[in-house]
């Protein structure tokens, strides 16, 4: 049977598209991070979905330390607030064990829209200063305002001039549409949302609770 050139062309459409939904499920199900115990995953385990890292992600403790927890938060969450406060205690008491890769999810609408803390947040990333920032909009999650915004950048000292052509990059309002992106994929119903292993966790609520979680 010969093809005519418009027949060629969707036949060639269509290979591409299976091909492209092919490539996507192949990406999405490919394990983040290998088992502790170096041993495989048996074929009857449930499919994992791979949850990316990106280089503008602020990572909170150690690079190096082993155990990774993917933390979903938002600056005008108050539950947010006290789950970063005890990881951040986890933290301190074990250095060398774990690390919490933290992802910016604007989804507070009042008083304030938190889409701007969470630009900041990035912005102070930038310039090496998320921790104190993330202290200070935490502290003021209830009114995130422009105002108060523009005092945390002065108060922790960020650069003005850098932080200006930051708030106001297309890099900084794409990493923050690329975690809401993110974030719908995984089907996250709220914040925050922790994920360790690629697998999402109940939140623990305690320190106590993350260390049986953590097994440390």
């Amino acid at each position: 049977m010969k093809f005519g050139l418009k027949q060629t062309l969707i036949f060639g459409s269509a290979l591409l598209l299976v091909s492209i939904f092919l490539f996507i499920r192949v990406i999405q199900y490919e394990p983040l991070f290998p088992n502790r115990d170096g041993g495989e995953k048996s074929s009857g385990s449930s499919q994992q979905i791979t949850i990316p890292i990106y280089e503008e992600d602020p990572i909170i403790g150690d690079k190096k330390a082993g155990i990774t927890v993917i933390a979903f938060e938002d600056f005008g969450c108050a539950a947010c607030e006290q789950a970063s406060t005890i990881l951040d205690e986890l933290i301190k008491e074990y250095p060398k064990k774990i690390k919490v890769i933290w992802k910016g999810l604007p989804v507070t609408e009042f008083p304030y829209p938190s889409e701007d803390a969470n630009l900041y947040g990035f912005c102070a990333y930038q310039q090496q200063k998320f921790n104190e920032y993330k202290n200070f909009a935490f502290t003021n999650g209830n009114n995130l305002s422009p105002i108060i915004l523009n005092i945390i950048a002065e108060e922790i000292e960020l650069n003005k001039s850098k932080l200006g052509e930051c708030l106001n990059s297309i890099e900084a309002t794409r990493y923050i549409e690329q975690t809401k992106q993110l974030a719908q994929i995984l089907n996250i119903q709220s914040v925050p949302t922790f994920f360790v292993d690629n697998k999402q966790i109940q939140n623990p609520g305690s320190i106590e609770g993350w260390k049986i979680l953590l097994n440390i």
